[in-house]
C-alpha cells in the first residue's frame, strides 16, 4: 500500500448489498475493522507532518496535513482503554470525514478488506456501546474474533456531536404542522438519540426503529398516505439502507414516499448509488441543519 489510496478506486461493494470492511490491527494486535465506505484514503504515518496541538484529552494524537488540510488524528488505541504505542509505531492513518469533520485514526497496521454480508455481522452496541458489529474473518487460515468500532459513540466522547438543547434550538426555526409520521430506521444509540430530540423539538409524529427490517415490516403495515418521509442510515443489520430505499423506491405503492438518507457513508460512490435507487436527499449523521432544512423541504 504506498501514499494516499483512493477508497472508491479500490471497491465496489456498495453495488452488490455487502459491507466492505477495512479489517486492522490495533497496537495490541487485537482485530478491528470499519467500514469502507466511511474512509477517504489510508494513509503512510511517515509521509505526513504531525502537529502537537493542546487537547484536554489523551485521545487526540494531533493535527496532520492530509491532503492540504488539517486531520485530528485519533489514538484508536486510548480510546479502547488500551495501552498506546509510541506515534512512530502507528504504519498507518485511516482517514474518514464524519458531518464534515476530518479526523485520522491511527492504527498498527491494515490485514485485509473482506466483504460481509448483514447476517454475518452481529449486532453488539447493546452490550457494548463502543462495539457496532462483531463478525469473523481469516488470518492464517483461522477465524479470528474482528470487532466493527463505533465511530458514531466516539465522536459523542469526544464532544462532538452536537445534540444539545442550544444546537436544536439554533436549527430548528420552526415547529412542523404535518400530521403525518416520519419513519426513521437507524442502528446507532448515538444517532437515534439526536433523532428522538429532533423529532420531539420539531413536533413531528414519528416512530425510530433499530434496523431497516423492522421499518420494512412497519413500512408494508401503514396506508402509505400517512408517512411524510422515511429518514434511513445504510449501515444496519438485517435489512441495510441500499435495501431499504430500492423497496421504497422500486414500488408503485410506495415510491412516492420521500426517502431521506442519513449516514456517516458519505463517499460519492455511495451518494451516487442512492441517487441511483431515486433517495430524495442524503445528509451527514447528526447534521440538525441539514436534518432540518431537508425535513421542511418534503414535510410543509
Amino acid at each position: 500500500m504506498s501514499g494516499m489510496n483512493s477508497v472508491e478506486q479500490m471497491t465496489q461493494g456498495h453495488l452488490r448489498n455487502v459491507q466492505q470492511l477495512a479489517v486492522f490491527y490495533t497496537g495490541k494486535n487485537n482485530i478491528y475493522a470499519i467500514n469502507i465506505a466511511k474512509v477517504k484514503a489510508f494513509v503512510i504515518t511517515e509521509e505526513v507532518t504531525i502537529n502537537d496541538t493542546p487537547s484536554d484529552t489523551d485521545i487526540i494524537a494531533g493535527i496532520a496535513t492530509i491532503r492540504g488540510e488539517p486531520v485530528t488524528l485519533i489514538k484508536l488505541d486510548a480510546w479502547l482503554g488500551n495501552k498506546t504505542l509510541e506515534l512512530a509505531d502507528y504504519k498507518l492513518i485511516i482517514y474518514c470525514e464524519f458531518n464534515h469533520k476530518k479526523v485520522g485514526f491511527l492504527i498498527k497496521d491494515m490485514l485485509d478488506i473482506v466483504e460481509k454480508t448483514t447476517d454475518e455481522l452481529r449486532h453488539s452496541e447493546e452490550t457494548n456501546s463502543k462495539i457496532t458489529y462483531t463478525t469473523y474473518v481469516k488470518v492464517h487460515d483461522k477465524d479470528e474474533l474482528c470487532t466493527v468500532f463505533n465511530a458514531e459513540q466516539l465522536l459523542k466522547d469526544l464532544g462532538w456531536v452536537n445534540d444539545g438543547d442550544d444546537v436544536m434550538n439554533k436549527y430548528v426555526e420552526a415547529p412542523f404542522t404535518t400530521k403525518k409520521v416520519v419513519l426513521a430506521a437507524e442502528d446507532s444509540n448515538v444517532a437515534r438519540e439526536v433523532l428522538r430530540k429532533f423529532f420531539k423539538k420539531a413536533n413531528l409524529k414519528y416512530e425510530i426503529y433499530n434496523n431497516g427490517a423492522d421499518l420494512l415490516d412497519r413500512i408494508r403495515a401503514i396506508n402509505p398516505d400517512d408517512v411524510g418521509l422515511v429518514i434511513t442510515d445504510i449501515e444496519m443489520p438485517e435489512t441495510d439502507g441500499f435495501q431499504v430505499a430500492q423497496f421504497i423506491k422500486s414500488s408503485n405503492k410506495y415510491a412516492n414516499i420521500p426517502v431521506i438518507v442519513n449516514s456517516s457513508m458519505t463517499t460519492d460512490a455511495v451518494k451516487n448509488k442512492m441517487r441511483q435507487i431515486g433517495v430524495d436527499g442524503f445528509i451527514g449523521k447528526t447534521d440538525i441543519q441539514a436534518l432540518y432544512t431537508t425535513s421542511r423541504e418534503f414535510l410543509n
